[in-house]
């Protein structure tokens, strides 16, 4: 990350849509004509960024994570992500820029001139923002810049330290949030729906959202780093805190429209920014066969042909097309393994399910509607973090009641008919009564966390558990039918060997730094860390994927 003189993004409000900051660097101002933005002008911009990175990187992880696929089989191509996972020749990865310039430099900018006005309350939404792209951040890449992040002399933090300053910083913002004196001082900036498109500035529900945060911190010491009942318990105590009656879900809802005034994941695509975003590929996406057929029951249905999958939520994410045959079916691909030529990806189910299957079947993708919403936690999630702390702390039965009350959750989100769902939630494949364990918890977390960023970081948590690498928790694997994608680049990915000779089950658990910035101005610390153009630091597994006598 280059160090760069602070210079506020303005963005134009109109009906409350906006758009995107351009690129600063290198602008040289005069010392007599200093641009400032007020709270009231970078606050929008704050809040219209935390759903915009949130998007980034569920846009890369959906894939990681091998829900979507793409017709094509190519190892290299300009989404790495989408193809044999070559990262190293990627132009640009919009998270690193989204965390550092857009909300960084905002939020430095809206502290000091916060200050300056004796405005309290506005830093705390700007500071709960940076704390929830922070974790972001280095669940993607790992250790980074923070401690030194806009000095002269940049280094790189442990991923560690970055974990221990988070917890740090959640326990402070909480101070805050329940200090009358802080929340309610008259001082404060007076702060409008136009201002704060998630909360309006309620501070209760800012500080509910930050009991959530520290909570999703707190999970990442489960089930490899720290995994104990002190653990599961500030765990449970983080969730219960957060879902009280003072909770609501921190969705930031698009009005739909012309460019940015539309959600991210909806049909219009808007791409933020120009090239420093990527814009959603739904309509060129495919759903894979793990997705269908092991995490939502489309071959175990009765009636495949018509897509009546186990799983009633299939019908939010996708609806069948013709195909070549004349048939109208959910098809899918194994990851990476290409359509045969005679196949079209417009013979793929539609991925923009934006309204209702039909007058009695009422499910649709509140997300992929261009008046849709992003959500920055999803009460769901919050959920199924304290199931699994309450599985690991011994208590099934719990797990089992909390991971019910997430699914239904996800149900009503997506509005299933309630037919399909009781004949789900009788279904002892996916939530039985008798030998519910801790894979019956993440592979329902993995549908609840469709187009979510954690559908990655969950799997990983978890080291990509499935027979071939044979990794189990609690005599458990987690992933039962999971294997890599075909036809990933070779020079990366295909020479491990096992000692028997065949191919090393090797994953990916990381993505490379910004070629666009780290590896031209930040050279020495890549080379340090031993990431400078380095596919095997792609195989690195985060601080919170390494088993360090957590359960197995």
């Amino acid at each position: 990350m280059k160090r760069f003189k602070y210079i506020p993004c303005l963005l134009l409000v109109a009906l409350l849509s906006m758009t995107s900051c351009e690129d600063y660097f290198d602008i040289n101002e005069s010392s007599d004509n200093i641009t400032v933005a007020t709270p009231d002008l970078i606050l929008p911009i704050l809040t219209f960024y935390a759903a915009q990175t949130n998007y980034d990187h569920a846009e890369y992880n959906i894939y990681l994570a091998q829900a979507l696929t793409t017709g094509a089989r190519a190892q290299v191509n300009s989404t790495a992500y989408k193809g044999g996972w070559e990262f190293l020749s990627m132009n640009r990865h919009p998270q690193w820029r989204r965390h550092f310039f857009d909300i960084g430099t905002n939020l430095r900018g809206m502290l000091k001139t916060s200050e300056e006005r004796g405005y309290l309350n506005a830093p705390l939404i700007g500071r709960t923002i940076n704390l929830m792209s922070m974790q972001l951040t280095t669940d993607a890449f790992g250790d980074m810049p923070r401690s030194t992040a806009y000095t002269a002399h940049i280094t790189y933090d442990t991923q560690e330290s970055i974990y221990e300053w988070m917890l740090q910083e959640a326990d402070e913002l909480l101070a805050l949030y329940n200090d009358p004196s802080v929340t309610e001082n008259p001082a404060n900036l007076k702060i409008t729906t136009k201002m704060d498109r998630i909360f309006s500035g309620d501070l209760k529900k800012w500080r509910q959202f930050t009991y959530g945060l520290k909570a999703r911190i707190l999970l990442r010491k489960l089930p490899n780093w720290d995994n104990n009942t002190k653990s599961c318990d500030a765990i449970i105590a983080a969730v219960d805190a957060a879902l009280s009656d003072e909770w609501e879900e921190p969705l930031y809802k698009f009005d739909g429209g012309v460019a940015e005034a539309n959600s991210p994941w909806g049909p219009a695509k808007p791409k933020i920014g120009g090239w420093e975003s990527r814009s959603n590929d739904l309509d060129k996406s495919i759903p894979s066969q793990f997705f269908m057929v092991n995490m939502l029951g489309v071959e175990a249905s009765s009636n495949p042909s018509k897509g009546y999958a186990k799983d009633p939520r299939m019908q939010a994410f996708m609806k069948p097309r013709v195909g070549a045959d004349g048939r109208k079916i959910y098809r899918y691909l194994e990851c990476n393994i290409g359509m045969d030529a005679s196949a079209k990806e417009t013979h793929y189910p539609d991925l923009y399910c934006t309204t209702p299957i039909s007058l009695t079947d009422t499910t649709y993708n509140p997300y992929n509607k261009n008046d849709g919403y992003v959500p920055l936690m999803l009460t769901e999630e919050l959920m199924l973090i304290k199931a699994e702390a309450l599985y690991w702390k011994g208590d099934k039965a719990g797990a089992r009641e909390w991971t019910v009350k997430a699914a239904n959750k996800s149900f009503q989100r997506f509005h299933c008919v309630k037919r399909y769902v009781d004949n789900y939630m009788k279904n002892t494949t996916y939530m039985p009564e008798s030998g519910f364990d801790i894979g019956h918890i993440m592979r329902q977390k993995y549908v609840c966390m469709y187009l979510q960023p954690e559908i990655w970081t969950d799997m990983r948590r978890y080291n990509y558990s499935n027979p071939k690498n044979n990794i189990t928790y609690d005599g458990v694997i987690i992933y039962p039918a999971l294997k890599r994608p075909y036809n990933l680049y070779e020079p990366f990915w295909c020479v491990d060997k096992n000692p028997d000779g065949s191919l090393a089950d090797v994953w990916i658990h990381r993505i490379n730094y910004d070629p666009e910035a780290e590896e031209k101005y930040n050279k020495d610390e890549l080379i340090r860390l031993g990431a400078y153009k380095n596919p095997d630091w792609l195989k690195k597994p985060m601080i919170w994927a390494v088993n360090n006598g957590g359960h197995r």
